[in-house]
C-alpha cells in the first residue's frame, strides 16, 4: 500500500491510499481510502488521517491473509473429543489399534471422523469422504483418510464389538459409579433401501415396525441402564421374531459382564414363557409388560376396579399370582385415555366404509384392528355393540409379570415406566443419528456400522445425562419473550448450536493461527455442563518453519 496524488478535473489535488493488485497477470491499483485534500503545509493532518484510520488499514491487511473458504466446523469435535476420553473410547480404540499395526491409517481418527458426521450431519460414507470431511476441523480429524478406510474402521469395529462394549460397561461402572441392577430392554428393526437377501444372513424381510414391508431389515435388540445410557446391542436377523432374540443379551449380562443380580426389565413383546424361565435359569429376575388378554376368561375380575388400591387419583393397582409370578395390573388414567381414542379413531374409519354401499365382509375381517368390532349379519357387516362395549371395560389396565419379591408393587411399576429411555433411545438412533436405512451389504460391515451409531449415541446419552442431573436450562429468544415455555436443554440441541462454532486459520508468513467464532449461550452451557474450559479465541498456533 502507499499514498497517491490524485487531480480531478478542476486541477485540485488529493491523496489517497492505494495498493497494488494482479488481475489476469497485470499489475493494477484500487483506492482503498481517501485521505483528503491536499494543501500546503497539511502534512500533519494527512498522518492524522492515517492515524485515524490506522485501525482500518491493519484489519484490510489481515483480510487479505484470511480464505473465508476455509471455515472449519469446530463446535460438536470438540465436546465429541472430550467425551471420547472421558467414557474410555479413546483407550479402547488406541489398545485395539496397537493389535493392528498394518492397518496403515489412524483408527482413532478415522472412527472419530465416523462418530462426529452421526452427530453434525449423518451422512453415507462416501458422502462422508466426498463432501464432509474436508469441513470438519482438521487438527481433530484426518482429512487425508481415503474412503476404502472408513470401511475397514468398520470391520474392526465389528471384529471388536463385543471387546468395546465389555470394556466401556467396566469402565463407566468404574468411573461413574454406574448401577447396572435394573437394565431396560427392547427391540425395533432397521431397514435397507433394498430388497435382496442373497449377500448376508442378517438383511431378512420380517415384520417391520415402520410398516415398511417393502424392505429388508435387521432387528437390532438395545439394552440400557435406566438413565437410558446403552451398555450393549445385538443384531438378529429381519425375520426373527422378537421372543427369541432374548437369550444373548442375558448371556451377556450374566457372563460377559459378570453382574451378580439384574433385573430385566422388557415390554409385553418378549414375555413368553420359556424367556421367562430362560431369566430364572440364569439366575435372573424380570419385570416384563403382559397382555391381560393371554390370561385364561376367569381373569374377568380383574378389570373390577373396585379390588384396586389407589396409588393416586390417576393410577390403582391389584396384586395377585401368575404361574408362581407376582402379577401386578394397573389402572391408569392415561392410558384409559389412550386406548379410548385409539378406539374412537378405529370405529369412526368403520363408520365411515359402513356407510358406502359398496361395503363387503371382506374388508373388514383382512384387517386385524377392524376385525374385533365387525358382525356379519348374513352377508352384511355391521357394528358388533357387545365388543364394543366389552372392550370399553378394559381401557386403562395393563398388566405386569415379575419374580422380583424385594419391591413394592408401586416400585415395580415405576421400574416397568422407566423404558421410556429405550423409546427415547430409538427415537434419536433413527431420528438425529439416522442410523437407518443402511447401506453396507456383509454382516461385519452392517455391525460395524451399527457399533458406530451405538458409540454415537452412547456419547450423547452421557451428554444428556449431564444435563438432566444439572438441569440445564433451554436458552432461547422465543423463552425470553414468553412465546413458549421453559425447557430442558437438550444435548441434540446443543450439538446443533454448536455446529455453528467454526474456525478459521489466519496465515501469517511464520505462523498459520486458528481462530474461532462466537460460541452460542447454548452451547456455552454444554461446556460449562461438561467441566470444560471455554475455548479461547486462538484455538491453536503453527509453527511454518
Amino acid at each position: 500500500m502507499f499514498i497517491k496524488t490524485t487531480r480531478n478535473s478542476t486541477g485540485q489535488a488529493y491523496y489517497h491510499l492505494v495498493e497494488s493488485y494482479r488481475h489476469d497477470g497485470k499489475v493494477k491499483q484500487r483506492v482503498l481510502l481517501s485521505l483528503g485534500r491536499q494543501e500546503e503545509g497539511k502534512l500533519g493532518q494527512l498522518a492524522a488521517a492515517l492515524s485515524k484510520h490506522s485501525e482500518v488499514i491493519r484489519a484490510m491487511e489481515s483480510a487479505q491473509k484470511i480464505d473465508v473458504k476455509h471455515a472449519y466446523i469446530a463446535g460438536p469435535l470438540l465436546i465429541l473429543e472430550r467425551v471420547m476420553e472421558e467414557l474410555g473410547i479413546e483407550k479402547i480404540v488406541q489398545q485395539l489399534a496397537g493389535r493392528h499395526e498394518r492397518l496403515g491409517f489412524d483408527l482413532l481418527k478415522t472412527l472419530f471422523t465416523l462418530i462426529a458426521s452421526r452427530w453434525v450431519e449423518p451422512v453415507s460414507k462416501l458422502e462422508l469422504y466426498e463432501k464432509w470431511i474436508d469441513r470438519f476441523y482438521p487438527v481433530l480429524v484426518d482429512n487425508n483418510v481415503r474412503l476404502h478406510q472408513f470401511y475397514r474402521c468398520l470391520d474392526v469395529m465389528a471384529k471388536h464389538k463385543d471387546e468395546i462394549e465389555n470394556f466401556l460397561y467396566n469402565h463407566g461402572r468404574d468411573l461413574f459409579s454406574m448401577r447396572t441392577d435394573v437394565v431396560l430392554y427392547d427391540l425395533t428393526t432397521l431397514r435397507f433401501e433394498s430388497t435382496r437377501e442373497d449377500s448376508d444372513s442378517l438383511r431378512r424381510f420380517g415384520y417391520s415396525k415402520e410398516h415398511r414391508n417393502d424392505c429388508t431389515q435387521v432387528v437390532l435388540g438395545l439394552l440400557t441402564d435406566t438413565e437410558g445410557i446403552p451398555l450393549c446391542f445385538e443384531v438378529h436377523p429381519g425375520n426373527t421374531f422378537e421372543g427369541k432374540t432374548l437369550k444373548g443379551i442375558v448371556d451377556k449380562m450374566t457372563n460377559k459382564f459378570q453382574v451378580r443380580r439384574f433385573i430385566f426389565v422388557a415390554d409385553r413383546g418378549l414375555f413368553s414363557s420359556d424367556n421367562l424361565t430362560y431369566i430364572k435359569e440364569q439366575k435372573g429376575e424380570f419385570v416384563v409388560g403382559m397382555r391381560l388378554g393371554k390370561l385364561q376368561k376367569s381373569t374377568e375380575s380383574f378389570y373390577d376396579i373396585k379390588k384396586y388400591r389407589w396409588v393416586t387419583e390417576n393410577l390403582a393397582y391389584y396384586e395377585t399370582t401368575y404361574k408362581g409370578d407376582r402379577l401386578i395390573i394397573t389402572w391408569a388414567k392415561a392410558r384409559a385415555d389412550k386406548d379410548r381414542k385409539t378406539r374412537e379413531e378405529v370405529l369412526e374409519k368403520i363408520k365411515k366404509k359402513l356407510s358406502s354401499s359398496r361395503a363387503t365382509a371382506k374388508q373388514f375381517i383382512t384387517q386385524k384392528p377392524f376385525k374385533k368390532y365387525i358382525l356379519i349379519d348374513g352377508k352384511k357387516p355391521i357394528l358388533n355393540q357387545k365388543a364394543i362395549t366389552e372392550e370399553e371395560k378394559k381401557d386403562g389396565f395393563f398388566g405386569i409379570i415379575t419374580n422380583v419379591k424385594d419391591m413394592k408393587p408401586e416400585q415395580i411399576v415405576t421400574q416397568y415406566k422407566e423404558l421410556w429411555h429405550i423409546e427415547d433411545a430409538f427415537g434419536e438412533l433413527k431420528g438425529n443419528l439416522q442410523v437407518r436405512p443402511i447401506f453396507h451389504w456383509t454382516n461385519q460391515r452392517i455391525i460395524g456400522h451399527l457399533t458406530v451409531c451405538f458409540l454415537a449415541y452412547l456419547c450423547q446419552a452421557h451428554l444428556t445425562k449431564k444435563l438432566r442431573q444439572k438441569k440445564v436450562a433451554l436458552k432461547s429468544k422465543a423463552i425470553d419473550e414468553n412465546i413458549i415455555r421453559d425447557r430442558a436443554l437438550t444435548a441434540p440441541t446443543a450439538i446443533e448450536e454448536l455446529a455453528s462454532l467454526l474456525v478459521v486459520p489466519v496465515e501469517t508468513p511464520s505462523k498459520r493461527i486458528w481462530i474461532r467464532t462466537d460460541i452460542g449461550p447454548n452451547g456455552v452451557q454444554l461446556f460449562k455442563t461438561l467441566g470444560m474450559q471455554i475455548p479461547p479465541k486462538i484455538l491453536k498456533t503453527e509453527s511454518k518453519m
